[in-house]
């Protein structure tokens, strides 16, 4: 019989460990993004008059979701080390996507802290022609933003479509294979639902979907990527590879 660590190259634990530390994180700060959201019953996406007018909250909210996206590109490299043996096409593939799309997200994020450097401006001129251009700048960022998001949503979500059909393959318990493949399925109209008129509720249960398989998979990642006790050596010939 196959053990789990027989999946795992050793030279690669501290990344499979700490990137687990780093996905589990990131998952973390998914379900706080959205109880803050809910709590606050906070609309996004933003409207551009609110954020000018009280930049604060929104801010905030953003730049802890820029902080869980960043966390993201550790957690993949512990994802591809521990799955590789497994699917190396489907996970460079899938690391491939996923490692584009964290940066649409920061540059996403960083439109919406950039309007936030307005309020002050907006604030203090009575100028009615000034405020409506104030207004139409940041109108213009957060619609980039958008753009932003959505695209990088869709690459996330493929990436996490792949990433849950190689765990089926092994290391991973096949019920956590068939939550991330949900999660990716469902989290797709996210970033369509303007177009599709889908309703939101798919997506918030995508989002729910994706924390939970994300906060999961970084404790396995985190506990794979442990020290082999002495008496165990990793052999190649025990591995298991895959396509």
């Amino acid at each position: 019989m196959i053990a789990e660590n027989d999946f795992v190259d050793p030279a690669w634990k501290g990344v499979i460990r700490w990137g687990g530390r780093s996905l589990f994180a990131a998952g973390a700060i998914v379900v706080a993004f959205m109880l803050i959201v809910v709590a606050s019953q906070q609309t996004l996406p933003v409207p551009a008059k609110d954020m000018l007018e009280d930049p604060a909250l929104p801010t905030a909210l953003f730049a802890l979701a820029a902080a869980g996206e960043l966390l993201l590109m550790p957690g993949v490299l512990a994802l591809y080390f521990a799955l590789q043996r497994v699917g190396r096409t489907r996970m460079f593939v899938a690391t491939a996507l996923w490692l584009a799309a964290v940066p649409m997200f920061l540059a996403a994020r960083g439109l919406i802290i950039s309007v936030s450097r307005l309020s002050g401006s907006y604030a203090d001129t009575t100028d009615a022609t000034m405020r409506s251009a104030y207004l139409a700048s940041a109108e213009s960022a957060i619609e980039a933003q958008s753009i932003l998001s959505a695209m990088g949503l869709i690459l996330l979500s493929l990436a996490t479509i792949l990433v849950g059909w190689t765990m089926l393959a092994g290391v991973f318990d096949r019920r956590l294979a068939y939550v991330t493949i949900a999660a990716g399925v469902l989290t797709l109209p996210a970033s369509l639902e303007v177009l599709a008129g889908l309703p939101e509720a798919i997506a918030f249960v995508g989002l729910v979907l994706g924390a939970v398989w994300q906060l999961i998979a970084g404790v396995k990642l985190a506990r794979l990527g442990r020290e082999e006790a002495p008496s165990r050596r990793w052999s190649p010939a025990r591995t298991v590879t895959g396509h």
